[in-house]
């Protein structure tokens, strides 16, 4: 792990894009990006250039923050990482371009991770709270049901290799079309793959399941959800853990 300095990784495929930079703090600049304010620890710029759509996320800390950074892997390079590791295990998710940090001393100053854009995506938390903007909508029936077994299938593999996802809040769940066909892609995950989780797996699944339950709920019947525990391979004691911890944990989406 870096510990003083500043570090860059870059996917081959986009070395072009950052030739003869050589730190954030230049990739920041280059493409105008804002680093957060004290208040936020991150801040997304959109780019649309002639090499394709992306999306720059922009880390920082100060203060009692940047201590919690301290001899820690950076969000962004491990958001870098997971976008490999869960592409690997059939996942949807964004390509990752680059990510890079700078470390003063074993802490995290400013790092980013870039990656190209989903396009055309739409949230699952716009179908629950604001379904009238949605440009399309959700699948029929018979999509319903494949993508419902084909992600739960996924989820199943990834967490049988103890490898857990965190965070897929509504918004971190995104709906795209082509034609009649639909595809469920995973973005923001500078949490999967946690180490703790793989001590305690049973917990790992309970807690993404339960992320899972809380807004799909909203969007899947009662028939459509036992369909997806099938295909996951939950059992009733899984399952009822998991209720228990979205209700205690996750009562409601923010609006």
């Amino acid at each position: 792990m870096l510990i003083h300095g500043v570090e860059l990784t870059v996917h081959p495929d986009h070395r072009g894009l950052f030739e003869g930079l050589r730190s954030p703090s230049d990739v920041i600049a280059k493409w105008g990006a804002s680093i957060p304010p004290a208040e936020q620890r991150s801040a997304v710029a959109e780019l649309r250039l002639p090499e394709g759509h992306f999306f720059l996320k922009v880390y920082a800390y100060s203060g009692l923050w940047r201590l919690r950074t301290l001899f820690i892997e950076s969000r962004a390079a491990r958001e870098y990482r997971n976008l490999l590791r869960m592409g690997e295990l059939g996942f949807a998710v964004p390509r990752p371009v680059a990510a890079g940090q700078a470390r003063t001393l074993g802490a995290v100053g400013e790092s980013f991770v870039m990656t190209r854009a989903v396009e055309n995506a739409v949230s699952m938390w716009t179908y629950v709270y604001e379904a009238a903007k949605a440009p399309f909508p959700l699948p029929a029936p018979a999509e319903r049901r494949r993508l419902i077994g084909e992600f739960a299938r996924t989820l199943r593999r990834a967490h049988e290799e103890k490898y857990f996802i965190h965070t897929m809040r509504s918004k971190n769940v995104l709906l795209t079309r082509d034609g009649e066909r639909y595809a469920v892609h995973v973005i923001d995950v500078p949490f999967a793959g946690i180490f703790r989780w793989r001590l305690f797996p049973r917990a790992g699944r309970v807690r993404d399941l339960a992320s899972l339950m809380k807004w799909a709920r909203t969007l899947l019947s009662r028939t459509e959800r036992m369909r997806f525990a099938r295909a996951y391979g939950a059992d009733k004691d899984l399952l009822r853990a998991a209720q228990r911890y979205q209700e205690r944990y996750y009562p409601s989406e923010p609006s």
